[in-house]
């Protein structure tokens, strides 16, 4: 266990993407935030949240406040039996691990006096509204990686349009807990340690690995693979919108396909997919199949994406876009 005290997001990321990098085991990652920044989720636009200062985070999902008054969290799980997930063949989809996960969150939120709860989707809410805002990712080591940004004294939401889905509530206004971040810190590590029957051992860093973690990469702002890609309008999700940036073979076949937007997914199956749709004809049942396959592997960790056909409509509007 690592706690970093007010630091900015930048740091803290890397701080997180160096963990991910040099252990495999379980490890969590506390740190009061500091300054003015806002980070997007691994799929995301540049210029969604509204912000002057975005910085890209390691997990997938909708932007977010990550700077004064915010504490975050990244739990990294790698043996998913440890904490009560079952792991191989039947291993839990994306939604399950969140729901697994997220109880740690809600025991620490319970420690400083908050009755939060999850509905689903990407937050946790308390009274009414949302409090903290939820991710997962995969590590290099293949651990699952699980985010948390709760919203202690100020409101976690940027300036990005809330989703609209249909059959889906409106999501709840975001409020700050009025809580201390150094406080909401301490509660979230003692809730998952107590939740998942772990004793806590605090890990200071040294100046070698503090220098690591200076050196550690961050994700790119800028998304150098949608060079010479075109999207058509985006298909909405239950957490926000999808995009398929697209260039064609001359016979209207996928050249090259980047998927992007506020959905939270794993980047090695992710990217796989993209490369398995070159050469398909958007439209096809072939095309189709292969992203139900990816949606229903447990690897890919999909959250926010439910529905195949909505993968072959971004496609399909992708493909019109870039044919013109």
């Amino acid at each position: 266990m690592t706690r970093l005290a007010g630091v900015s997001a930048e740091r803290a990321v890397r701080a997180a993407s160096w963990l991910a990098e040099s252990s495999a085991a379980g490890a969590l990652l506390a740190a009061e935030l500091a300054g003015e920044s806002v980070l997007l989720g691994a799929y995301q636009e540049r210029g969604v949240s509204g912000a002057r200062s975005e910085l890209r985070g390691l997990c997938g999902g909708r932007s977010a406040f990550a700077g004064a008054g915010i504490a975050a969290l990244w739990v990294l799980v790698g043996d998913l039996g440890r904490w009560g997930i079952e792991a191989g063949p039947g291993a839990p989809s994306g939604p399950r691990v969140l729901n697994r996960l997220v109880r740690g969150a809600l025991a620490g939120l319970k420690q400083i006096g908050v009755n939060a709860s999850y509905p689903g989707r990407d937050f946790v809410a308390a009274n009414g509204r949302r409090v903290a805002q939820l991710s997962l990712a995969r590590g290099a080591r293949r651990q699952v990686v699980f985010q948390v940004l709760v919203g202690a004294e100020r409101a976690f939401a940027s300036a990005e349009p809330a989703p609209e889905f249909p059959g889906l509530p409106p999501l709840p206004e975001a409020a700050a807990l009025g809580v201390g971040a150094q406080a909401v810190c301490s509660a979230l590590l003692l809730g998952f340690a107590r939740r998942f029957a772990f004793e806590l051992a605090p890990a200071e860093l040294s100046t070698d690995e503090l220098r690591a973690v200076a050196a550690a990469p961050l994700p790119p702002r800028d998304d150098p693979e949608l060079a010479g890609l075109r999207a058509g309008a985006a298909v909405a999700t239950p957490i926000g919108r999808l995009l398929a940036y697209v260039a064609l073979e001359p016979d209207g076949a996928l050249a090259r396909v980047r998927l992007r937007g506020d959905f939270i997914a794993a980047s090695a199956p992710l990217r796989a997919l993209e490369l398995a749709l070159a050469g398909r004809a958007p439209s096809a049942a072939a095309t189709r199949e292969l992203c139900a396959r990816w949606l229903a592997e447990p690897e890919s960790l999909v959250v926010g994406l439910v529905d195949p056909a909505a993968l072959v409509e971004a496609l399909e509007l992708g493909a019109r876009a870039a044919a013109r």
